[in-house]
């Protein structure tokens, strides 16, 4: 099965070690990416977005177990380029500190 964020491979990498990721490290990091959309993007946060958002309860998937990851994965899905390009290099960046 192919995920949508399997078209940005360095994007996708970086998300997937959210999954073994403990929460305490895992949240600054997920408030970091609200907060860059919040300044690049605000409508991706409004309610007309969140109805685009997934709801379906049925097979979640890993990353919808957790509110903050569900909201994270879910603006990124409906992201454009520049939107993940910014999300990419925060969290190369953010790798590289910690």
């Amino acid at each position: 099965m192919s995920r949508w964020y399997d078209k940005r491979p360095r994007l996708g990498k970086i998300l997937d070690e959210f999954k073994a990721m403990d929460q305490k490290v895992r949240e600054p990091i997920l408030n970091g990416i609200i907060g860059l959309v919040k300044q690049n993007k605000p409508s991706l946060l409004s309610f007309e977005k969140a109805s685009d958002f997934r709801f379906d309860s049925f097979r979640l998937r890993w990353y919808e177990h957790d509110p903050h990851l569900w909201l994270v994965f879910n603006i990124l899905q409906l992201a454009d380029v520049a939107i993940l390009e910014l999300v990419e290099h925060y969290l190369e960046n953010r790798r590289l500190v910690t």
